[in-house]
């Protein structure tokens, strides 16, 4: 007989991230073989890690499958681990979830990561 306790499957109901108008959020690898691979993120929420499936693959062995993910709610952004393997590293320190805001740099396993909020509007007129 299966319990819920004995699932270990974790599932996530994805939804279009809506942030405030005119804002997107995207991740940037800093430090890694994939250095300065970017990517924005559109689902809420955002699975990072090495499987195919994740809204942010990365491709590096001391990155777990399912790593961690980034979900948007009631205006911040939290970081959650996976239960990974490595851990996800918050300013040196490993963490279960916690808020992280524009500019903050993560680490998981030997890759750092950042959480950059641009202003489409910015972006928009740059690119001009």
């Amino acid at each position: 007989m299966s319990t819920d306790k004995d699932k270990t499957a974790v599932s996530f109901k994805k939804e279009k991230l809506e942030l405030p108008k005119g804002k997107k959020a995207s991740v940037i690898i800093l430090s890694g073989p994939e250095i300065g691979k970017k990517q924005e993120l559109t689902a809420n929420p955002s699975v990072l890690g090495r499987d195919k499936t994740a809204e942010f693959v990365i491709a590096n062995a001391t990155v777990s499958r399912r790593h961690a993910l980034i979900r948007y709610h009631n205006g911040k952004y939290i970081l959650k681990d996976l239960k990974s393997t490595h851990g996800t590293l918050f300013r040196g320190s490993r963490i279960d979830e916690i808020v992280i805001n524009h500019g903050d740099k993560f680490q998981l396993g030997n890759c750092l990561v950042q959480l950059i909020i641009e202003d489409e509007r910015e972006e928009t007129r740059a690119n001009k």
